[in-house]
């Protein structure tokens, strides 16, 4: 496994931070043991041996340099960092951090605040010269101004990749000419994958053997500036900029399918052609902020202006098909055969676009301690990136299609772009009050308004299938190949009433009614009605009960499916006929799934936990939290998902130079989703879409259920006076995904393999860490330390264990081997891995 080590390839800029850092600690030392002038040195000198020596007296210029520097304090840790890595692909140990090699400054921190001044100065670094790094800065005066410097980055390392695309423009990638070539030559290359030979294969496996090795890898760049001005004690004025930057490369899945009839009856089974791709990404996101609020003691009002440009540098990805040189379409009439077979693709990526808002807010004080709070922000969202053509495929031309299939190639678009636009409106409004001494009561109303105010447009086809071939209304039903622009409103009506009787016991009471208005959606009106309840009481001093509980309802008022008929045909079965009138907008789905963010739902949400610290030298905690949505058991689609998790903690202070602290946790999650395989009879896309069946009997239903067991133990410990400092923990995390799945019906015979029921194995996850760490204290200020992580992580997946970038069969069902899958993968995914990191530092405190 190599990791790019990037960030030690200019050695004099490393040199300069090193040696930046070595002549600060320098000056601050000399600064903290300051020699002594001949004058001194004299008087001290002149002193008896157990007499105190008068201390000189200070001029002015002598005390105020003497209290800027004694109001400077801050740390420096600086030291070197060795680590041993092994593993076939340990890219997981640097997923989000960066752990590099060699001599590191880990922390700088300054803070300067004088005793007799309004001024302070705030200033810190971590992970220096790192990827994760960190840089934080704040200073002002006290009660008038204040501003804020941030800049950090966050890496995300996926995996090293294989791969035989080269980037050679911004959003171009291309394969060599020659094997490509190649490639095409090979006869069975556009064949079905049950004809497909052993040529093909073994010149792919040769070709990836020679394929360069590339990181995936992303990194977020955040920069960050506050500024907060008072003149007076009614008036505040914000300014903030920030700018987010996303750049490297990462997966991007393309690709097709084809469904061929190869199993017994004429089942279907399903075969992946395509690539993996290595995206670049340059994304950048700029935020502005500019605010104003004027306070009076019984009210107050405020205005916030935000305006956010996004913008990719790279708005489409452009790749070369690693199989072709010249385009071609599929084979006709079904198109089932040769697809994939362009010569160039396209993809769009995310598009530039602006969204600006104004918020109102404010606030006024009545009697009977009551308060009224409200904010209405309106904001605009407009996108409006040119589109790219129909395909690059020149093959899709009317000489090559059907009679009264559009052509697509080179044909001019309905219009030139989306011109998308998106208006919002936010409102939130609050009535809280005390009317007595004992009761809180809050009253509250809150709305969300998105109105896609964007065109509908209608287009005469689209490519479909890997660019080989095209489809239009005709293969969905007479409905055209339009966008829909979805709109919503959603509305929170909240009560609350709180009651403290007593200084042990206060419980609360709510109550809360969603409602959501949609465009372009199944369900058209959803209600959800929630009542909560919480509980607190504390019995003695130290202990502390707290519980909780929500139930909510939330029902469609309707919900909005394709006219199927039921037919006895197959056992029972849901289809489409030439006659069916489809309702524009709404999914050709089967007409008894359901969407589980608008179906019937049932919530159970609840929680208790207790806290004990009345002991002087043990405290402990506990907590239990069980969470269940509940669906409509009679549809398809989302049953049923639970959560529930157990924690506990104990900490035991031994002595005042000894501590220990144990923690637990379980985390169970559960989920039932129920589908069928469906079948297409007698369809031919461009010709006609008849005849999608939904077989009851090609039902089947699948169970997960994944648990994640967590143990942590830790100690710290000091000897020697105080002088010697031991910390030591240890962490476990082992997680265990099992899938379950069942026909709870014989499944028809020409559907074995399309709704076939296949039990999977389980998935193993286990992390394990050890961190020692030794701290002397060499003198006043200065620490001497050491510090050891050990690692070991282990997976077991049985979805990537056997993922190679190209392979020439695949099991369908434990026992029929089939040529189906021709996808390219990049071969980026984590393993296991053993990692030991060890570092030597020096902490310098003044």
């Amino acid at each position: 496994m190599r990791f790019d080590r990037g960030n030690w390839r200019r050695p004099w800029l490393n040199c300069a931070v090193y040696c930046l850092a070595t002549i600060v600690a320098s000056l601050l030392m000399a600064l903290s043991v300051r020699p002594q002038t001949p004058d001194e040195k004299s008087a001290a000198q002149s002193t008896p041996q157990n007499a105190q020596a008068p201390e000189p007296p200070q001029s002015p210029e002598q005390r105020k340099r003497a209290s800027l520097f004694g109001s400077l304090s801050g740390t420096i840790d600086f030291g070197a960092r060795f680590w041993d890595l092994n593993g076939d692909r340990p890219g997981k140990f640097q997923e989000t951090r960066d752990i590099p090699k060699g001599l590191s400054l880990q922390n700088i921190h300054l803070h300067f605040n004088p005793v007799d001044s309004q001024y302070f100065f705030d200033f810190k670094g971590q992970e220096i010269r790192e990827r994760d790094q960190r840089y934080s800065a704040e200073a002002g005066k006290v009660g008038v101004y204040r501003a804020q410097f941030l800049w950090d980055q966050l890496p995300h390392y996926f995996s090293d990749g294989r791969t035989l695309f080269f980037r050679t423009a911004p959003g171009v990638l291309s394969v060599s000419q020659t094997l490509r070539a190649s490639l095409e030559a090979v006869p069975d290359a556009g064949v079905a994958a049950s004809q497909l030979g052993p040529q093909l294969p073994a010149l792919m496996s040769q070709a990836m053997t020679t394929a360069h090795v590339i990181q995936l890898r992303v990194q977020w760049d955040q920069l960050l500036v506050t500024q907060s001005y008072r003149p007076n004690k009614n008036w505040e004025f914000i300014f903030r900029v920030q700018h987010l930057r996303l750049n490297g490369n990462r997966i991007k899945g393309t690709g097709t399918f084809a469904r061929e009839a190869n199993g017994p009856g004429g089942d279907g089974v399903w075969e992946s052609m395509g690539a993996e791709l290595p995206e670049p990404v340059a994304y950048g996101t700029t935020n502005l902020t500019l605010s104003a609020q004027y306070t009076q003691p019984k009210w107050r009002i405020g205005i916030d202006y935000n305006l956010s440009l996004f913008r990719n540098s790279i708005p489409s990805l452009t790749w070369d098909n690693p199989f072709r040189v010249t385009d071609a379409i599929a084979i006709g009439p079904a198109f089932g055969v040769g697809r994939n077979r362009f010569a160039q693709g396209q993809l769009a990526l995310a598009p530039d676009n602006d969204y600006e808002s104004v918020r109102v807010h404010g606030s006024v004080d009545l009697p009977r301690d009551t308060q009224i709070r409200g904010a209405v922000r309106w904001g605009r969202g407009t996108q409006n990136v040119p589109f790219l053509p129909y395909t690059l495929n020149s093959a899709l031309t009317a000489a090559n299609l059907p009679k009264d299939q559009p052509a697509l190639f080179g044909v001019p678009l309905p219009k030139s772009s989306l011109d998308g636009v998106v208006n919002t409106l936010d409102q939130n409004y609050v009535i809280a009050s005390r009317p007595w001494k004992q009761s809180r009561l809050l009253l509250q109303y809150r709305s969300n308004n998105r109105d896609n105010q964007t065109p509908q447009i209608t287009f005469p086809g689209q490519q479909a299938f890997g660019d080989s071939q095209v489809r239009t209304s005709v293969d969905f039903y007479g409905v055209p190949v339009e966008n829909f622009p979805t709109s919503y409103t959603r509305q929170n009506t909240t009560a609350t009433w709180q009651w403290d009787p007593n200084k042990k016991f206060s419980w609360e009471l709510d109550y809360d009614w969603e409602i959501w208005n949609r465009t372009f959606r199944d369900a058209t009106r959803t209600n959800e009605h929630t009542v909560s309840g919480e509980l607190n009481y504390k019995p003695q001093a130290g202990v502390n009960l707290k519980a909780d509980y929500h139930y909510g309802d939330r029902t469609p008022r309707s919900y909005v499916t394709q006219p199927l008929i039921f037919d006895p045909v197959n056992g029972g079965s849901w289809v489409v006929t030439p006659t069916t009138k489809i309702i524009p907008g709404v999914p050709l789905e089967f007409n008894l799934l359901r969407r589980y963010d608008e179906d019937k739902r049932i919530l159970n949400d609840g929680e208790v936990s207790l806290d004990v610290t009345r002991f002087e030298k043990l405290s402990f905690s506990g907590q239990y939290r069980y969470l269940r949505e509940n669906y409509d058991k009679s549809f398809y689609g989302l049953i049923y998902g639970m959560t529930s998790n157990v924690d506990a903690q104990v900490s035991y202070i031994r002595s005042e130079n000894t501590s220990f602290y144990a923690s637990y946790g379980h985390e169970q999650d559960r989920s039932m989703y129920r589908a069928l395989g469906r079948l297409q009879v007698g369809g031919t896309p461009g010709i006609n879409a008849c005849c999608a069946q939904y077989p009851l009997a090609n039902t089947w239903e699948r169970t997960s259920r994944i648990n994640f067991d967590t143990v942590q133990i830790g100690i710290n410990t000091s000897f020697n006076e105080e002088r010697t400092v031991l910390e030591m923990s240890y962490g476990l995390g082992f997680g265990k995904d099992r899938t379950n799945t069942v026909n709870p019906f014989t499944v028809l015979a020409n559907s074995t393999h399309t709704a076939g029921a296949v039990p999977y194995p389980n998935v193993l996850n286990r992390q394990q860490e050890l961190n020692l760490s030794i701290t002397h204290k060499l003198r006043e200020g200065l620490d001497l330390g050491f510090s050891y992580r050990l690692e070991p992580y282990g997976l077991d997946d049985y979805y990537t264990n056997g993922l190679v970038p190209y392979s020439a069969k695949q099991s369908v069902d434990g026992n029929l081997l089939l040529n189906t899958p021709r996808q390219l993968f990049l071969d980026a995914r984590f393993t296991s891995y053993h990692a030991n990191v060890a570092r030597v530092f020096l902490r310098y405190t003044f």
